[in-house]
């Protein structure tokens, strides 16, 4: 059997090693946290910490293994770039190329350099420099200051340019793992995701959503289907992502990116390219992909990533993300060429069980949920204590509605799920 490792091995990961596993891979997991939900669907699992690069280079070399995937975080991303590049295996953008995507000042540099649309922005790594420059080029505008490689939200902060900055650059300074912040205009809209598949710098596949921002204004508590995109948006987010592609010689795979579509000057929808990275989204947005258009999203990221020829992207099996047996799908044929979007035939959410509450857990109760509920993961247990109320997540669950507005009252419904 052919091994494949995973650089991780968290809840986020269980459909990417199940799909591997379909695929008939031996599947490797990493990590440094033996408690972590995924490890026991792997067939091994030697912890290591991931954010080592060196160290999960020479477990590669030692475990012999012919293909790799990154979990659902960008270190791990970047760390599958270096491990990949230096034994020759998989289709993965160079460290360089996967710096420059994942963190956000190069992110919003190379944009700005090259003329795509971006926020304007400006990036720092001295609070001093930080504090003179932003009021004379934000002047009194709205800004967001961001740590430049934390996708979850961490020491985020919105301010306006000409008040007293010290304290929210201080935090995200203190929140940054390269002590590296960006600082950018703000740009009021709706957020979305826009996840592609490339294959030789051309999308093949494309998925987008809403997002909801619920508990934390910098982090996501739940992603829907989406009636926003009209065709001649999704033609210009198309455009701009094959145009990144071509810039920077991506490799095939996944492309996700964050989105905000704002009102210009002439009150016409656009989109703002917001963040990117080449993983599949955390808090299992791998598992909603694939509910929502019926293929087995994990597999074709996997196959892409890997020089796999891809011959079967649909599936056929209702299976849940806890289900241990590893089942093979009937088979459709798959040609190759443009797979594009594929409608869901259903309203489609992945939504965290949160709360605005604090206090002590007893149980969680989803009956609330009804015939909506699809699927869920509850880690929550009666005893836990919620005293932030912006990070804890008692579980995820996926459900499905024949519209719009009944999916929108089952998620608000979802903090009374949490009894105290």
């Amino acid at each position: 059997m052919k091994k494949l490792l995973i650089a991780g091995g968290k809840f986020a990961d269980i459909p990417t090693i199940k799909s591997a596993k379909m695929l008939g891979y031996y599947v490797i997991t990493s990590g440094n946290n033996p408690n972590d939900l995924g490890h026991s669907f792997a067939d091994e699992v030697i912890l290591c910490d991931y954010s080592d690069m060196d160290s999960m280079l020479e477990l590669a070399k030692k475990s012999k293994i012919d293909a790799i995937i990154s979990s659902c975080d960008d270190v791990s991303t970047l760390t599958c770039s270096y491990v990949a590049n230096k034994l020759k295996i998989g289709n993965f953008d160079t460290l360089e190329t996967a710096k420059i995507i994942h963190y956000k000042d190069l992110w919003r540099k190379f944009l700005q350099e090259n003329k795509l649309p971006c926020p304007k922005a400006m990036g720092f790594d001295n609070i001093n420099e930080a504090i003179l420059k932003i009021t004379n080029n934000f002047k009194d505008s709205k800004i967001i200051i961001k740590p430049v490689d934390f996708a979850t939200g961490k020491g985020v902060n919105i301010a306006y340019a000409n008040e007293y900055l010290y304290e929210k650059l201080q935090l995200a300074f203190m929140n940054s793992k390269s002590s590296r912040i960006v600082v950018e205009e703000f740009i009021d809209g709706s957020n979305h995701g826009f996840s592609v598949i490339l294959q030789n710098q051309k999308v093949v596949f494309y998925f987008y959503d809403n997002e909801e921002h619920c508990f934390n204004p910098f982090a996501v508590s739940s992603t829907t289907t989406s009636k926003k995109f009209t065709s001649k948006i999704i033609k210009e987010v198309i455009n701009q992502i094959e145009q990144i592609a071509r810039i920077l010689n991506l490799k095939d795979g996944i492309f996700h990116t964050q989105i905000i579509l704002y009102k210009n000057k002439n009150n016409e929808i656009m989109p703002f390219i917001v963040e990117s990275c080449r993983r599949m989204g955390g808090d299992l947005y791998n598992e909603f992909v694939s509910q929502a258009c019926g293929i087995d999203y994990p597999s074709l990221c996997i196959q892409a990533h890997n020089q796999d020829k891809i011959t079967n992207i649909f599936s056929s099996i209702e299976s849940k993300v806890l289900d241990r047996r590893i089942l093979i799908p009937k088979k459709y044929q798959y040609n190759g060429g443009i797979i594009n979007h594929i409608n869901a035939k259903r309203f489609f959410a992945r939504a965290c069980i949160m709360s605005n509450k604090r206090g002590k857990i007893k149980n969680i109760d989803l009956t609330l949920l009804g015939e909506h509920l699809l699927d869920s993961i509850i880690w929550a247990k009666s005893g836990d204590i919620i005293d932030d109320t912006s990070k804890y997540k008692a579980g995820i669950v996926f459900l499905s509605a024949k519209n719009e507005h009944d999916l929108q009252n089952k998620i608000d419904l979802l903090p009374n799920c949490i009894k105290f």
